[in-house]
């Protein structure tokens, strides 16, 4: 059982390639083309690679976000909202305080994106503890509010007017995250990615071997039990999704902190929902979320060759091979259940 859960989101990944290619086949382009396409304009080169893993960072922190709520029997799908929101804030503090040094500044911007997004969090679970609203129309709906609120600041508070795009002001230089030029090439990879990282194995080790952790899990998977157990529920479930926001809202920091320097409109780029794919790929281990993160950015990437490099398949297909693995990890259930079964 314990091995069949370990291998299934890999069969779910073969599974949605798998379609695809035969998708590229009916439309009468070269599957193994679009593979070697697709491998290398993700890791062809150093900075081909760094671009894969600076598309994966947000990935990492909203599938975060919404694997820590599902771990705790919620459906967090607002990690759009919420990174929109964290990510004005970290501009903000930037533009606001921008003549605080490095040592300062860093941990300013990354604590009010933090903040911003576990503030958004925490009006998901304060309408369903006290009024019973479900978390899924509370964030989705919160994530249309989040692109009014981020549009204020940046086309009307902080707007640069010297230039014509909706974006801010620069935050100060003690905000630029370092770019990782050894690794990524003349990527924009940034040390962001590395505390994406460090966040997924801190993550892992406190709902693995904490007892906080432990009492998620519980409210989660057995919330009965939980009960009995003198769990105190609601409170479990008000910190998870104030957790679940403010990992959400840290996603932009490698776009804002280490790349762009300012918020620009919609620069998001649905990194959020794709989170939701990247959490139930992930399965229930935090190193899960990473590697599929992994994933979907390297399709991401390897994706934008398509267009020149194939006649018949442009770069959509790495949408579509995402919502094939999505789909194919439905297949769990049901190998789990013949498992079972045998």
């Amino acid at each position: 059982m314990k091995k069949l859960s370990l291998f299934a989101p890999l069969i779910s990944v073969l599974i949605g390639i798998s379609l695809s290619l035969l998708l590229v086949l009916a439309l009468g382009e070269s599957p193994v083309l679009v593979l070697q396409v697709l491998a290398n304009g993700a890791i062809g080169s150093a900075t081909s690679f760094g671009y894969s893993l600076f598309y994966a960072t947000p990935l990492i922190f909203t599938g975060l976000s919404v694997w820590w709520s599902l771990r705790a029997g919620l459906f967090n799908i607002g990690a759009e909202g919420q990174m929109t929101v964290g990510g004005a804030a970290m501009a903000v503090v930037g533009i606001v305080l921008s003549s605080l040094p490095a040592w300062l500044a860093w941990p300013a911007a990354l604590v009010a994106g933090f903040g911003a997004g576990a503030a958004w969090g925490y009006i998901v679970a304060w309408f369903k503890i006290h009024r019973g609203t479900h978390e899924v129309l509370t964030s989705i709906l919160l994530n249309f509010v989040s692109y009014g609120v981020a549009g204020v600041l940046i086309l009307n508070v902080f707007r640069n007017p010297s230039v014509q795009t909706p974006e801010t002001l620069e935050v100060g230089s003690g905000f630029w995250l370092p770019e990782m030029n050894a690794i990524g090439g003349s990527s924009p990879l940034n040390v962001s990615f590395i505390f994406a990282v460090v966040c997924i194995f801190v993550v892992d080790v406190v709902m693995q071997k904490s007892v906080f952790g432990l009492r998620t899990r519980w409210v989660g998977g057995a919330p009965e039990f939980a009960r009995r157990t003198g769990v105190a529920t609601s409170r479990q479930m008000m910190m998870a999704l104030v957790i679940s926001g403010g990992l959400a809202g840290l996603a932009g920091a490698s776009m804002i902190l280490g790349y762009a320097h300012k918020a620009r409109e919609g620069f998001s780029s649905g990194a959020g929902f794709v989170g939701i794919a990247v959490a139930l790929l992930g399965g229930r281990r935090a190193i899960g979320v990473l590697l599929a993160a992994l994933l979907f950015g390297a399709l991401q990437k390897g994706a934008l060759d398509l267009d020149l490099d194939t006649e018949k398949i442009s770069r959509d297909l790495a949408v579509v091979i995402q919502a094939l693995v999505v789909i194919a990890v439905a297949t769990k259930s049901w190998l789990e259940a013949k498992r079972w079964n045998s």
